[in-house]
């Protein structure tokens, strides 16, 4: 074995992929929630961890741009296009071009397997270069990663299937048990909207910071329907606020700032609509006592945002990878299920018990959140 492969196996991960392209080229930029169908396969490539993308074509006179893939700002990958025999020495993952690629799989096969995986059969097109290098002595320099028939796209119908499924696993995987039955299936229908407009995930995430102040005007007004109207209002935000990231995850648009910019969005709604409920009612009754609840829930909520934020932002980053969520209480807490109870409050006309209920609630959180921190320094109790 040469010295390129000795060293990599040492490092126990594979950081090169050769993509193969069977001669179909319409398809290669045909658009996949408007993202053209080659380049988010290199954009799942490079989220899983690949470094360099090798481009193999079956038939290189069908020209296809080059630069449209190289200079997308979202690319990170050194990308070669070949057609001859220059794989001997680069230790690679093989894939079928024609199929739709998944990150999971991608992220399995990058640490170097004892399975023998040399099976070609599953692909279009597989290059005879590669086949002399299986056969040779080196078959340990490849990985080949058989291709789903049920993943490969050639026809319209199959990019309608692989368009719905993309929608429908654009959640997170710490949705909380409200997301999972009602939020995301409302939120798919906005995202397919969304998707044509253009909007990008920040934009939406504005869009649905207005309707969320628009929800804490109308608690403001202090009255029944505006109350109901409120109410409304913030489960359409909430809906609209799942869409910036299911588009940013769909368009690979995902940054640290946008995950930032979402929670404060969020938060910045969340106090003002608990602050207007407070004043609303006393406005309404003239009892001080709603006033500061509203107050108190705003205090117990802005205080926990603030221990919390950094967590919240790592989790969602962290769930949207797919990664398992060792956080549980900040799942259960950093959700929008209140919306539903608050609806229902609003509905019969008990919006007091629900700003007293927030009160309590959110100082309690405030409460263990702090006591956690503390326990958690350097001079606490907590190893």
């Amino acid at each position: 074995m040469n010295d390129y492969a000795s060293t990599h196996q040492a490092d126990s991960i594979i950081l090169t992929a050769v993509l193969l392209l069977p001669a179909e080229p319409d398809w290669y930029w045909h658009n996949l929630a408007q993202v053209p169908f080659l380049l988010r396969n290199a954009l799942t490539l490079q989220r899983a961890g690949i470094k360099k993308l090798i481009i193999w074509m079956q038939s290189p006179a069908e020209s296809i741009d080059a630069r449209q893939l190289e200079q997308d700002p979202r690319i990170d990958l050194n990308i070669e296009w070949i057609v001859d025999n220059t794989l001997l020495n680069t230790c690679a993952m093989v894939l079928d071009g024609s199929t739709l690629l998944e990150e999971s799989e991608i992220v399995e096969a990058m640490t170097p397997s004892s399975e023998n995986r040399t099976d070609t059969s599953s692909f279009y097109f597989f290059p005879d270069p590669l086949k002399q290098l299986l056969e040779s002595q080196e078959t340990n320099l490849i990985a080949v990663i058989p291709a789903h028939e049920s993943s490969r796209l050639f026809n319209e119908k199959d990019f309608q299937a692989a368009e719905e499924q993309l929608l429908k696993s654009a959640g997170l995987g710490n949705d909380s048990l409200m997301d999972r039955l009602v939020t995301r299936f409302i939120s798919r229908q906005l995202t397919r909207l969304f998707l044509k407009t253009g909007l990008t995930p920040n934009q939406i995430t504005f869009l649905s910071l207005l309707i969320g102040l628009g929800s804490a005007w109308s608690f403001y007004q202090g009255s029944y329907f505006p109350g109901v109207v409120g109410s409304l209002l913030l489960l359409v935000s909430a809906w609209v606020d799942c869409t910036d990231g299911e588009i940013a995850r769909l368009k690979f648009m995902e940054t640290p700032q946008g995950a930032q910019l979402d929670i404060f969005c969020d938060n910045i709604v969340h106090l003002c609509v608990f602050f207007a409920i407070g004043i609303g009612l006393f406005f309404q009754t003239g009892d001080s006592l709603y006033k500061l609840s509203g107050g108190l829930a705003v205090y117990g909520s802005l205080v926990s945002f603030i221990l919390l934020n950094s967590i919240i932002v790592k989790q969602k980053q962290a769930a949207g990878q797919g990664k398992p969520s060792d956080t549980c209480l900040v799942d259960q807490l950093a959700n929008r299920d209140f919306a539903y109870f608050l609806l229902v409050m609003a509905c019969v006309g008990r919006l007091d018990i629900f700003i007293i209920l927030a009160a309590i609630g959110s100082n309690l959180l405030a409460i263990y959140l702090t006591y956690r921190r503390l326990r958690a320094t350097p001079g606490g109790d907590q190893q």
